[in-house]
């Protein structure tokens, strides 16, 4: 388990949230943050937030639907031109079939319980086609208001808990598919959640991820301007490697 405290202004002092390896006694990362540094494990070389927020703030003030709207509004203000052909192009993700969780679970997941971790207001799992119970884990009060106004009525139920402690209130082996769907990233603890998604999937159960790319030429390029940076709601960035 990662090793951590929590300061006086609501942040968790971290190690290398993959080896727990202390986090290296230099400069953070140009990529950082004034308030949030960037630091490079120099063992396993995960790029992770040395402090990352506490979860109590994720529950209202840094809330996930709340902090999207203020990501927006900073791509707009910062690259006015590429973020609106980015939104006005996303029909380029679809080219190759539909890349949604609703989707992934329907083509590789049996029919029966599947989980939702961060499920956020729960419109993604609103796709799913008849023979799948949605169930989900959100940190986000009002989120996981509406999450549950779409889940309970299918069978299902939302835990209103950061992703690790509402895993270990899951019974074992019992979901057929489990979507971490842009949820590792945000999670300060990564392992111990993946170690909980182990725990409550059956043996051919069907795991979906998504995280952004580190190693990506998007980054390479944009920089400090590329989008999968997000302070501090990305605590940690993930490469094919890591």
């Amino acid at each position: 388990m990662n090793v951590a405290t929590v300061s006086g202004e609501g942040k968790v002092h971290r190690n290398c949230p993959l080896c727990d390896t202390a986090p290296p006694n230099t400069a953070p990362l140009k990529y950082s943050h004034p308030d949030w540094p960037l630091k490079q494990c120099p063992e396993c070389s995960m790029v992770y937030l040395e402090y990352a927020p506490a979860y109590v703030r994720l529950e209202e003030e840094l809330g996930f639907t709340q902090q999207y709207e203020k990501q927006w509004e900073r791509r707009l203000n910062e690259q006015p031109i590429l973020a609106r052909l980015d939104k006005w192009t996303m029909w380029r993700l679809g080219l190759l079939g539909d890349p949604t969780p609703a989707n992934g679970l329907r083509a590789w997941a049996k029919p029966g319980p599947v989980l939702d971790v961060g499920c956020g207001t729960g419109d993604e799992f609103e796709k799913l086609v008849p023979g799948y119970i949605p169930y989900g884990i959100e940190i986000e009060k009002s989120a996981a208001q509406e999450a549950a106004a779409i889940f309970e009525p299918r069978g299902g139920k939302v835990l209103l808990a950061d992703g690790v402690s509402g895993l270990a209130q899951l019974p074992e082996k019992f979901f057929n598919g489990v979507s971490m769907w842009g949820y590792l990233e945000h999670e300060a603890n990564p392992k111990p959640a993946l170690q909980g998604v182990r725990r409550v999937v059956k043996d051919d159960a069907i795991v979906l991820v998504k995280v952004p790319n580190y190693a990506c030429w998007n980054r390479t390029v944009l920089g400090n301007k590329w989008t999968g940076f997000w302070h501090p709601d990305h605590t940690q960035y993930f490469t094919p490697r890591t």
